[in-house]
């Protein structure tokens, strides 16, 4: 056991000196991590175990390419967030929260052994939840694609370790620092101002108590660039689902998102919304919308 380290680092240590799978040790150099001594003279030994984890997350990917495949095929929605994480941070539990689905929970890691897909309902809208293998295991060429990850962490150390997997990724993304029930206000208000201190965009949550749901939703929504626009006939109702649209659309893109050739087809365009001076105004095909406007077409 390492000089002044914590009764809970030594439990870890002899935990990874027994374990006999690459999974096992993996999970036990992570409790190591997360125990190891915080103060400056512990510095080398980080080190040591941070390089000691690379070198066994290598071993264990190249370990996986040589086994069979569990990559599946998954048909990318308007709006795509990825659930991300290391092994036993809650991932599915906050996965089956967002969703509703109800996946089975284990404390055995890499439980997920595919990327498993629900939806999300955001007030009228619906959001597609990945809920993909924990690292090392999970497929980067879906990552480097997807539009917002929310990236599951139980402690600091993860953020540094994750890094290594979401390197070509241009999705924005939210770290979500799980398992608060477990700690007191004091401890909850040190994660948020460390948080903070290192600009990253994030939230506190507990799967047990759902601390944070509703802000979560709207943290999740809020990373998308997209208006939703309403569409209605004369004389007749407004569409209960809204079309999907990038900021800045115009009545064209609207149009001809509807059919092609379609914005030809208008004789007269009226809009209700944000984005109108007053209820039913007359605009061009070149307006710009606003989330949650409602367009009326006549055509010729």
């Amino acid at each position: 056991m390492t000089t002044n380290a914590s009764p809970e680092y030594g439990h870890a240590e002899k935990e990874y000196l027994q374990t006999k799978t690459l999974d096992e040790k993996l999970l036990a150099l992570e409790k190591m991590i997360s125990y190891a001594p915080a103060h400056k003279g512990g510095e080398n030994l980080r080190a040591a175990l941070r390089l000691r984890y690379k070198k066994l997350v290598e071993k264990i990917e190249k370990t996986s390419k040589s086994s069979k495949s569990t990559k599946v095929g998954i048909k990318k929605s308007e709006m795509q967030a990825l659930i991300l994480g290391f092994p036993n941070t809650g991932k599915t539990s906050v996965f089956n929260l967002l969703t509703g689905l109800k996946l089975q929970v284990t404390e055995h890691p890499y439980s997920t052994t595919i990327p498993k897909i629900g939806m999300m309902n955001y007030e009228d809208l619906k959001i597609q939840l990945v809920d993909m293998p924990p690292f090392p295991n999970t497929d980067r060429g879906i990552i480097n694609t997807t539009d917002t990850i929310l990236l599951i962490i139980n402690n600091f150390d993860q953020i540094k370790q994750s890094e290594q997997f979401l390197q070509k990724t241009r999705a924005k993304i939210i770290i979500l620092f799980n398992k608060t029930d477990l700690f007191n206000e004091n401890e909850k208000r040190k994660i948020t101002e460390t948080l903070k201190s290192k600009k990253h965009s994030f939230i506190l949550f507990s799967s047990i108590n759902h601390e944070n749901l509703a802000e979560l939703k709207e943290k999740i929504f809020k990373t998308f660039t997209i208006i939703r626009i309403y569409t209605k006939e004369p004389k007749k109702e407004v569409s209960k689902e809204p079309m999907i649209m990038k900021e800045n659309s115009t009545i064209k893109d609207v149009a001809e998102k509807i059919l092609k050739g379609f914005s030809k087809k208008i004789k007269r365009a009226r809009i209700w919304g944000p984005s109108s001076k007053f209820g039913g105004q007359e605009v061009g095909l070149s307006h710009v919308l606003k989330d949650k406007d409602i367009i009326e077409f006549q055509t010729k």
